[in-house]
């Protein structure tokens, strides 16, 4: 009833609108149609009250002024003026016969009008205090000036434990840790040839605030910490002396980054293809090197079809993102990392993570998931729902035991994406991955296998594999291939190759570089560009035509003396060029020889011979990291994780216990020439589980036996210099 009377009521308005428009149009009807002109008193007539109004106008209605624009604007004039009047007494109407309408449209109206007010306010405050606080013209150029200057900080800082435990054994009162900077020289990697990482020192100023020590990687910039047992002196002494160090710290599983063959396919086809692709895939940036490595990657895994993604990171990102949307549910193994994880938040599906590698609790989730299933009468088909989990864990060299996950989501009915970055071209006889692991094949067994080919495939960027349907799809959904540039091509050549060395087909790849050599592809121009000679390799480097202080610069930067006359410093970087070329060259040729299930065996023997050393109790330095050190990571891991024992690690909080990691790892370093990695420092804003902190050691197929020995005495030397040092403070704190 009420509904009917605000129906008759909008009616009524809008009926009195048409009818004074109609009037209107009459009357200018009436004067084109009849061209006739009204007579005075209709004027007057239509004007009505209003005539002390109109009379104020510039125009009056005894004016010149011609008939027809005085009849419209006094019509309108009237029509505006009753305006008001009918509107009141159209919500008067409506006020008795529909308050509750009355009443919502009252505080709409009230709302609308507070928030454009509070708008307006904020905005103007927000206005007024940023051009309050912005700084000056001077101060922007004196800021960009120091940055310039000082250049970006370091990244890692030396610790210097000034006081105990912060719960001593003995129930000694808390006493903090005390950090201050050391000046120090800062350690860049400035190449990886086979089993060794190559650098170039250079000064810089160490914040005091910072602790955590920075992670080695490929063509990464790398802050190493001071210890606590040498002065400022001392370190930069050290830091000096390390032209080299055995490579344990990069996820370089192949050495695919020092790969001569890999070098030369990606010299040829950067002189071919250029560098960059020049736009998405979508439009115009899908290159022929792109297709050729998803039909090889697909043929190499089995799979039906293969997508490649530009970045390693966006490819398990996007291919989440891309499956799971609102309302889906992932299961998701708590350990995974951070990139995977993201992918996982962004997809804004219903997640349940079940605990790392614990395949009873992921039953006990799924069956809690089943029976809220029944108790709401819902189908397991009303909703997409997936496992997610990683091949190897890079957080902690874990390996997943995929084969009772599969049988889990058979019995559930659950699709699986599998994260193998750190698992691809490592596990398996022929670097297929966890799956080839457990004897288990793409699609059948994992419907969605992601995976990066920054680790030991020696490129960039990141592939999924699947069925037709799954590629397809991301080829529109994939934020990360639909939004990003294409890979480039030179490095896609370089996946390529890196496929036919698994393959053990090398020889097909070289057909295609043939008579194409260094001379070919390396420019000759002394005076081409940094960026370009960085591009197409370095050149050797001519000690002959340089002056004394190039030289001393060259030799500076390899750790060498720079004392004496210009013939002995030619002659000094002469032998030191001569002896690192012949080593890397042999070392790198046994290794390029290999191809194949030989490449894989070469790198699982390496494995097993490091954890034998390492758990060996007849081993004299082995027999140090007892009861002090613990293996955490799975035993055919290529990635080794080492913790502190439960009796080292009690007593002590986590900054302590990262402080005396990061001590061993810069002993390694600096004292064994070792290079590993301590990983206190790990990104805990993406983590769902933060992992312990420890070591981390990766095996490649360049390292011998004689490296393998060396890390195993640092380590163990290094253990008992970094925790003799650590009682020896809660002695004096005490």
């Amino acid at each position: 009833m009420t509904g009917g009377k605000f129906t008759q009521h909008v009616h009524d308005l809008g009926y009195l609108t048409g009818r004074s428009l109609h009037r209107v149009l009459v009357r200018l009807s009436t004067l084109y149609g009849d061209n006739q002109l009204l007579e005075d008193h209709d004027i007057n007539i239509l004007e009505g009250d209003s005539s002390f109004i109109l009379s104020s106008l510039p125009f009056s209605t005894t004016s010149s002024t011609p008939l027809l624009l005085r009849t419209l604007f006094s019509t309108l004039f009237q029509f505006f003026l009753s305006l008001p009047s009918r509107y009141i007494a159209w919500w008067t109407s409506l006020l008795h016969s529909d308050p509750l309408h009355v009443l919502v449209e009252t505080l709409l109206i009230v709302m609308c009008i507070a928030l454009v007010l509070l708008q307006r306010r904020t905005d103007w405050k927000f206005r007024m205090e940023r051009k309050k606080g912005a700084p000056t013209v001077e101060e922007e150029e004196e800021l960009i000036s120091e940055w310039k200057m000082e250049k970006r900080m370091a990244l890692g800082a030396a610790v210097v434990v000034v006081g105990g435990r912060r719960r001593g054994r003995g129930g000694g009162e808390d006493v903090r840790l005390e950090e201050k900077s050391l000046g120090e020289s800062t350690l860049i990697v400035d190449k990886i040839e086979g089993s060794k990482l190559f650098f170039v020192s250079g000064d810089s100023k160490l914040s005091a605030s910072s602790s955590s020590s920075s992670e080695l990687g490929v063509a990464e910039v790398s802050t190493i910490a001071g210890s606590s047992s040498s002065s400022s002196n001392d370190t930069s002494e050290q830091n000096s002396n390390i032209p080299s160090a055995i490579n344990f710290a990069t996820f370089d599983y192949l050495s695919s980054s020092s790969s001569h063959t890999l070098r030369k396919v990606a010299k040829h086809a950067l002189a071919h293809y250029g560098c960059g692709s020049c736009g998405p895939r979508g439009f115009y940036g899908t290159i022929d090197a792109h297709l050729e490595v998803e039909d090889a990657m697909s043929s190499f895994l089995h799979a039906d079809a293969a997508i490649l993604y530009s970045d390693g990171a966006s490819a398990s990102t996007s291919t989440v993102a891309a499956f799971a949307k609102r309302g889906d549910l992932l299961i998701v193994d708590e350990g995974v990392h951070e990139a995977l994880l993201v992918g996982v938040t962004l997809s804004r599906a219903n997640v349940r993570y079940f605990r790392h590698n614990n395949v009873k609790d992921l039953r006990r989730v799924l069956e809690k998931v089943a029976a809220q299933d029944a108790l709401i009468q819902r189908k397991p088909t009303d909703q997409r729902r997936f496992l997610v989990v990683e091949g190897l864990y890079r957080n902690y060299g874990t390996i997943c035991p995929l084969d009772e996950i599969v049988k889990l989501k058979e019995e559930f009915h659950y699709r699986l994406i599998l994260d193998d970055s750190y698992g691809m071209g490592c596990l398996g006889k022929n670097g297929r991955g966890t799956l080839e692991h457990y004897g288990l094949r793409p699609m059948r067994h994992a419907e969605i296998v992601t995976f990066s080919l920054e680790n030991a495939l020696g490129s960039v960027g990141g592939m999924t594999v699947g069925n037709e349907e799954v590629v397809d799809h991301q080829r529109l959904s994939g934020a990360g291939y639909c939004f990003s540039a294409s890979a480039p091509p030179f490095l896609s050549k370089v996946c390529l190759a890196s496929v036919r060395r698994l393959e053990g087909k090398m020889d097909e790849m070289m057909k295609e570089i043939k008579g194409g050599g260094e001379d070919d592809v390396v420019p000759k121009d002394r005076n081409l560009s940094e960026s370009t000679a960085a591009a197409a390799g370095d050149w050797e480097v001519n000690y002959n035509e340089m002056t004394v202080a190039n030289l001393k610069i060259e030799l500076k930067k390899r750790g060498l003396g720079v004392t004496g006359r210009k013939a002995e410093l030619q002659e000094r970087l002469k032998d030191f060029l001569t002896a690192t070329a012949n080593d890397d060259k042999s070392a790198s040729t046994s290794i390029d020889e290999l191809s194949g299930p030989a490449l894989l065996e070469r790198l699982h023997q390496n494995v097993g011979h490091l954890y034998r050393t390492l758990t060996n109790p007849s081993h004299p330095h082995a027999l140090k990291l007892r009861n002090r050190l613990v293996i955490t990571s799975h035993p055919q891991s290529p990635v080794i994780y080492l913790r502190l024992s439960d009796d080292e690690a009690i007593g002590r909080t986590q900054h302590e216990q990262i402080s005396i990691l990061d001590r061993i790892s810069h002993y390694c370093l600096t004292v064994g020439k070792v290079a590993i990695v301590s990983t206190g420092g790990h990104v805990k804003r993406y983590l769902q589980l933060v992992p312990e902190p420890g070591l981390r050691m990766v095996v490649n197929v360049s390292q011998t036996l004689e490296d393998v020995e060396m890390l195993v005495k640092a380590l163990g030397d290094a253990v008992e210099s970094a925790l003799g040092d650590a009682a020896e403070s809660a002695l004096i704190s005490q």
